[in-house]
């Protein structure tokens, strides 16, 4: 048996169920937050339940699926797939607001705008950080290897 390929059917089996529990955790946590004027507070019921074997199913089938089949995966299976687990995580984000009154939902909405414009000029600004490394590292290649051929050594310090 090849190690290789047992250490990869692990460590997939081991990716699909821990995605797929935090998957259903979520789910099923925004189906038990109850949002009320003086208290937030966990209500769990059937629909919990239901709320977490929908969303543990749905990834583990899915991810399952595209770790067995790997490339051979119908595109379509792949991108379709993947749509409705984020719509799936956007309702459960959404989904703790439906007891807030309408004209505190104004607010929250506000809030939740904010914070996501904050976290995706974060990670814009960390995305141009590596990309500014990357670049500066092929020079860097390109003008050590332009070095040698030359026929000059390479000055390690730099």
């Amino acid at each position: 048996m090849n190690t290789e390929s047992k250490s990869k059917r692990d460590f997939s089996t081991i990716v699909t169920f821990a995605s797929a529990l935090g998957f259903g955790g979520v789910l099923a946590l925004s189906q038990a937050l109850r949002v009320s004027k003086p208290a937030i507070f966990f209500h769990y019921s059937i629909w919990t339940a239901i709320a977490f074997f929908v969303g543990f199913n749905s990834a583990f089938v899915y991810l399952r699926f595209l770790f067995s089949c790997g490339n051979s995966t119908p595109r379509l299976f792949r991108r379709g797939g993947l749509l409705v687990l984020l719509i799936m995580t956007a309702g459960a984000l959404l989904y703790p607001f439906r007891s807030i009154q309408v004209d505190k939902l104004a607010q929250r909405f506000e809030g939740l705008g904010a914070a996501l414009c904050f976290i995706a000029i974060g990670l814009v600004l960390i995305w141009r950080m590596v990309l500014t490394a990357e670049r500066e590292e092929q020079r860097q290649e390109a003008k050590e290897h332009n070095l040698q051929q030359a026929g000059r050594a390479v000055d390690e310090t730099l």
